[in-house]
């Protein structure tokens, strides 16, 4: 890199579009800021083992898809455990 620090970029004041509640959110006006057109979530519905069983447009997912995020969800489980707790975890 070409640019180093030294003491006086640690001391230096935060400028007004990082502090907190400021219009920029945190973000450097000389930056491009890149934002997505929506967020929405990418299933609305679930069954009670989780499994989601509707889309983001609230479509019922076929039987196929179900399975597969179903075969995904076992494959999850056995890799970081089931637990409801941090300590019952693998």
């Amino acid at each position: 890199p070409t640019f180093t620090f030294d003491v006086k970029d640690y001391v230096a004041e935060t400028p007004a579009w990082a502090l907190f509640g400021s219009e920029e959110e945190g973000f450097d006006p000389t930056d491009t800021r890149h934002r997505k057109k929506q967020k929405y979530p990418k299933y609305t519905k679930f069954d009670k083992e989780g499994i989601p069983t509707h889309d983001h447009e609230n479509q019922e997912l076929s039987a196929k898809e179900r399975n597969n995020l179903q075969t995904l969800m076992k494959q999850k489980m056995k890799e970081v455990g089931s637990g409801s707790t941090v300590t019952e975890l693998k």
